[in-house]
């Protein structure tokens, strides 16, 4: 992905944190067919104590514990896990939806009418190693952890303890999971940060007078930009 250096995003909380933000990735395979695409949702979970006896661990393993890894799920019956090219890495997207950035928004643009629109942006890509993962114990984890984490929005959490043991059983045997390992990240947040603070207020105040769900998240975030 090519990112101008502005845009360049190397926090690893920033970027855990907007993968939790935006959980439904993108995963991209190259198969025996073609390259393939999928959409899931996935986790991601530091696996810190699975580390803590690995004294002397080779690079691999040594970037995995600082990164840790993304968790999800395929249904058995995605032929994606099945097709992929044994030991390619896989490429994993995350990104937010956006929002068109006018370039009537620019002060600058009423005095010099140099300005251009845009489409402000955050996108995140992460080649990995992909392990499957079988056992019900731990497809159980991967869907609680996975349902933890999205039922925050309810009052009243669901769970898998509120289903019948037997249903969630059969459904894990429609299920496989998987561990995607944390081999490179590239991250671009384009929130405006280019432009100079008198445009960067312009866009806020563009953004806000629409006043849709989308235009007021983005405002928030270049805001947030601005500020920081």
């Amino acid at each position: 992905m090519h990112i101008p250096a502005v845009f360049a995003e190397d926090n690893f909380d920033n970027v855990i944190e907007f993968i939790a933000v935006n959980p439904l990735a993108t995963l991209i395979a190259q198969t025996k067919d073609g390259i393939e695409a999928c959409h899931i949702p996935l986790f991601w979970h530091n696996d810190q104590a699975k580390f803590n006896a690995d004294v002397g661990s080779d690079s691999d393993s040594a970037s995995n514990k600082s990164h840790g890894y993304l968790y999800g799920h395929f249904g058995r019956k995605n032929p994606i896990y099945q097709d992929a090219l044994t030991d390619n890495s896989w490429l994993i997207i995350f990104q937010d939806s956006g929002h068109y950035i006018s370039s009537n928004w620019y002060p600058s643009k009423a005095k010099t009418h140099k300005e251009v629109p845009t489409w402000n942006y955050q996108s995140v890509h992460i080649q990995s190693k992909i392990e499957m993962l079988e056992d019900t114990g731990t497809l159980k984890w991967i869907l609680a952890t996975m349902t933890a984490q999205q039922e925050v929005i309810s009052d009243n959490p669901w769970s898998l303890d509120d289903a019948p043991a037997a249903y969630i059983e059969a459904m894990c045997r429609g299920i496989i999971g998987f561990r995607l390992s944390i081999d490179s990240i590239q991250a671009q947040f384009k929130l405006s940060q280019n432009k100079t603070v008198e445009n960067m207020n312009g866009v806020i105040n563009g953004l806000e007078q629409l006043n849709t769900n989308s235009a007021v998240a983005m405002a928030a975030k270049v805001t947030n930009q601005n500020n920081g």
